[in-house]
């Protein structure tokens, strides 16, 4: 493939689908980059996973991964880690699928040493970005400024008789999409910070 545009994030941040990219992301065209099939589970590794490869001839390489209904542009640094990985433009996406139909599965070998959560669709880039902040603030509370973390929850009025319960609560509570209690939760929390 030639001439890709990628929007590369951090092995441990979340994807970001064409409609979420800005002008302040870090963008890319790619001259050329390998296409390879690849199995639905190794796709999965490769999107969500910290992976070290154990082939030497993927080292400082740039390249796309696809099961034929979804693809992913990887960059492998010198010592064989994923370091950066974006998702394609559609049109784009469409024609490494296509291409790959044509090509045999390619067995990578590497580790995975960590995995990433998986995207919660639904939410807008602004959201999922807040709702990180609430989960990550939350959990530093609960550890360093457990105080701090009780005086929150006497705000939402989550009673309990153990620290543990309460937090288990809130967090359960504020798993799933975005609500009106992960925007009060974030202003609280950023204007106390």
């Amino acid at each position: 493939m030639h001439n890709v545009m990628v929007n590369w994030v951090k092995e441990d941040e979340e994807l970001l689908e064409p409609y979420e990219w800005c002008h302040h992301d870090d963008l890319e065209i790619i001259p050329e980059i390998e296409v390879y099939r690849v199995t639905k589970k190794m796709l999965y590794d490769f999107i969500y996973g910290c992976i070290r490869m154990k082939e030497e001839q993927y080292y400082n390489t740039i390249f796309a991964v696809s099961d034929t209904k979804y693809c992913v542009v990887v960059e492998i640094n010198s010592k064989g880690i994923l370091t950066y990985r974006s998702l394609t433009s559609y049109c784009v996406r469409k024609k490494i699928n296509n291409l790959c139909e044509k090509k045999q599965i390619t067995s990578f070998m590497y580790t995975m040493y960590d995995e990433g959560m998986m995207k919660e669709y639904g939410l807008t880039r602004n959201e999922r970005l807040k709702k990180q902040y609430v989960e990550n603030t939350l959990d530093e509370l609960y550890i360093d400024n457990y105080q701090k973390f009780l005086s929150v929850c006497e705000q939402l009025e989550i009673h309990d008789d153990k620290g543990i319960t309460m937090y288990l609560n809130l967090k359960q509570k504020l798993e799933k999409g975005y609500t009106f209690l992960h925007e009060l939760l974030y202003n609280e929390l950023l204007k106390n910070k």
